[in-house]
């Protein structure tokens, strides 16, 4: 998160804020789309529903490549 240049509080706003969730190409995760300010990020999660907790895989703002 700190390289990204967002704290773990503003990461869960950012998730809470979400605009549009959509399956990844990977099985078992998931894109949020989402605003950090004023620009547009992605978060990609994968829930684990057995543990019932949400891993944040990472995240990037939109238009960028990893």
């Amino acid at each position: 998160m700190e390289e990204r240049g967002f704290s773990e509080t503003e990461l869960r706003a950012m998730l809470d804020d979400a605009t549009a969730v959509a399956a990844a190409r990977r099985p078992g995760r998931w894109l949020i789309s989402t605003r950090l300010g004023r620009e547009p990020w992605v978060v990609v999660v994968e829930p684990d529903a057995e543990e019932q907790i949400v891993y944040v895989v990472t995240a990037y703002r939109r238009g960028r490549t990893l």
